[in-house]
């Protein structure tokens, strides 16, 4: 009888733990709504994308127009190494197997021709821009010039998966991305999305939530190359991947009590 009574309170606190458990990983379904306190109005998008800055390793395209466009195909021609633009390729929307564009170096350089070594690291696409067209004024009629960055590169990583994507067009917001890639799950946090970015030496930690209207005016909000965006999983997601131990311990739990009734019986 006393052992009945032992496995009893046992059993009863083996049930209140599990219970406790479940409880303590669900998510209120407040959690899980997007942009609260956001009304029904209009608003003004004062927050201007900041243009991506060159760095170390970048990859561009860089086009040149003109009126004489005879003359300014030689500076859209392939150059050995991998550093000229194929206009082939870029046509074809850069797929192929050799590398596309002007690579950065590591001193920050492109080797342009004519113009040969050029320090761009630090330019905005902008500036590198207006910075071509000046320089090419000796060469050209009217220059017309387009850079535009090819491996603006973001990764994505949940406790389950992680992706590396490169984006084609680069104002591209965190939301925009999420869609992109499938969006976040019900099991993930909503509230707490780091976004990690580095711009050569410098890094910096952002934190986006996206239960919240202030996501808007974020600076992770427009996303920049190389941005790496970690989601974490929430409480529930412990339940979802533990719920096969949890199943073991609770057909064992109903096995020993089996066993000890049995053994009472023919006890008696």
């Amino acid at each position: 009888m006393l052992k009945n009574i032992r496995f009893g309170k046992l059993s009863l606190s083996v049930a209140i733990g599990l219970m406790a458990l479940f409880f303590n990983s669900c998510v209120s379904y407040k959690k899980q709504i997007f942009f609260q306190g956001l009304k029904d109005t209009t608003y003004t998008a004062t927050m201007k994308q900041p243009d991506p800055i060159i760095q170390r390793g970048d990859q561009l395209s860089i086009m040149v127009y003109a009126l004489d466009q005879e003359n300014a195909q030689v500076f859209n021609q392939p150059m050995g190494g991998g550093q000229g633009v194929n206009m082939n390729q870029m046509m074809q929307g850069g797929q192929g197997g050799g590398l596309i564009g002007y690579l950065v170096d590591e001193y920050g350089n492109i080797e342009f021709p004519k113009l040969g070594t050029l320090n761009i690291l630090g330019y905005t696409q902008q500036q590198l821009q207006d910075s071509l067209k000046l320089k090419l004024r000796n060469y050209i009629k009217q220059p017309i010039i387009n850079v535009r960055l090819l491996n603006f590169r973001v990764t994505f990583i949940t406790s389950d998966r992680a992706t590396t994507t490169v984006i084609m067009n680069n104002k591209t917001n965190i939301l925009q991305f999420l869609g992109m890639v499938g969006g976040i799950s019900w099991m993930d946090k909503r509230n707490n999305i780091v976004v990690i970015r580095q711009i050569d030496s410098k890094r910096e930690i952002l934190r986006v939530n996206l239960t919240d209207a202030s996501i808007f005016n974020s600076p992770a909000y427009y996303l920049q190359p190389n941005d790496i965006i970690y989601v974490e999983p929430n409480k529930r997601k412990f339940l979802e991947t533990n719920i096969q131990l949890l199943s073991y311990v609770t057909t064992i739990a109903s096995t020993v009590s089996i066993l000890v009734l049995f053994i009472n019986s023919l006890a008696k």
